[in-house]
């Protein structure tokens, strides 16, 4: 019997995107439209940040990513987050890993790969794991209201494209040292235009001003009102308040039994939402993210720890 041929692995070429699916929705289980695996990983300037393994010129496997931006030690930094690993043979993720970092975070484009612990926290990709991180768990049952933040506050839907998160990141980014930058350009790649999920977007600003103070994206999910992203000038904690009327009333109206949120490394926000009625629970288990540095100036364990993250960094309901 001839043995095998061995996976070559190769960066991706336009036409690929109907054998991964194959192997997302028949092997793994991952349900992806086309719609949706496009919007996921939309065309880039240089490409889009994907990896394939192919065996006797079938795709075998895949290595997916996204460009994003983080911030630590005062500076921006490219990085990207490796959002699907799926091989038909287990034993080849390590290598298709490497593959993919070789390919797209070798050189000095970008400095750091973050993944959900599922993805990419393999033992042998080198990887530094999220295990040792506790996110969050706040969750509500009964919203408690205050009118005067009602008063002071003004929460209204987002636009697609929102300009004034670009402000709102340069005030908040104070109070998040190590962070995914969330600026007007992410909220439009995260959010915008999903083509099966929907999104509810809401920026708050003091009454009489134009400039966003904080915003949040909400969905529904197993009949929760899930708060999918959070950032907000801490310098407002009324406008956080608005986001937890915003939440309670979204909650009756989309027919959801309570609310969620996923918090880590925002103590003050955990605070504010306890005194809104949330309570929290602890978990230690698949709430976090693995980190890979590719640059000698920017630690992956920096991020493990001390990351800002909310559940549009972790996973979750997001695709």
């Amino acid at each position: 019997m001839m043995e095998p041929a061995a996976v070559v692995f190769r960066a991706y070429r336009e036409g690929d995107e109907r054998a991964i699916l194959q192997i997302a929705n028949e092997r793994h289980g991952v349900g992806l439209s086309l719609e949706e695996w496009r919007w996921l990983f939309p065309f880039e300037e240089d490409g889009r940040l994907i990896v394939v393994g192919e065996q006797n010129g079938k795709v075998v496997g895949v290595g997916a990513g996204s460009p994003i931006r983080v911030t630590a030690h005062g500076r921006e930094w490219s990085a990207i987050e490796l959002r699907h690993v799926m091989s038909s043979n287990p034993a080849d993720v390590p290598r298709l890993i490497e593959a993919f970092v070789e390919t797209f975070a070798s050189g000095d484009r970008f400095a750091l790969v973050m993944a959900q612990p599922g993805v990419g926290a393999c033992a042998d990709s080198g990887f530094v794991s999220a295990k040792r991180t506790r996110t969050s768990v706040l969750k509500r049952v009964r919203p408690r209201v205050s009118l005067l933040d009602r008063v002071f506050y003004q929460a209204e839907p987002a636009r697609d494209w929102e300009p004034r998160l670009d402000g709102l990141w340069r005030r908040a980014r104070r109070s998040y040292p190590v962070a995914v930058v969330r600026d007007a350009d992410r909220a439009l790649r995260r959010f915008a235009a999903h083509p099966t999920m929907r999104h509810h977007r809401f920026v708050v600003r003091p009454r009489y001003l134009r400039q966003a103070v904080a915003f949040a994206v909400f969905t529904v999910d197993a009949d929760r009102c899930v708060w999918v992203d959070l950032v907000w000038d801490h310098d407002h904690p009324g406008a956080l308040r608005r986001l937890a009327h915003v939440s309670g009333r979204l909650a009756v109206q989309l027919g959801a039994d309570g609310e969620e949120v996923w918090l880590s490394g925002d103590d003050d926000a955990r605070s504010i939402l306890i005194r809104r009625g949330f309570t929290v629970s602890e978990s230690s288990t698949g709430h976090g993210i693995a980190a890979r540095s590719v640059s000698p100036e920017l630690e992956a364990e920096l991020f493990v720890e001390r990351a800002y993250l909310t559940l549009a960094d972790v996973g979750g309901v997001l695709p």
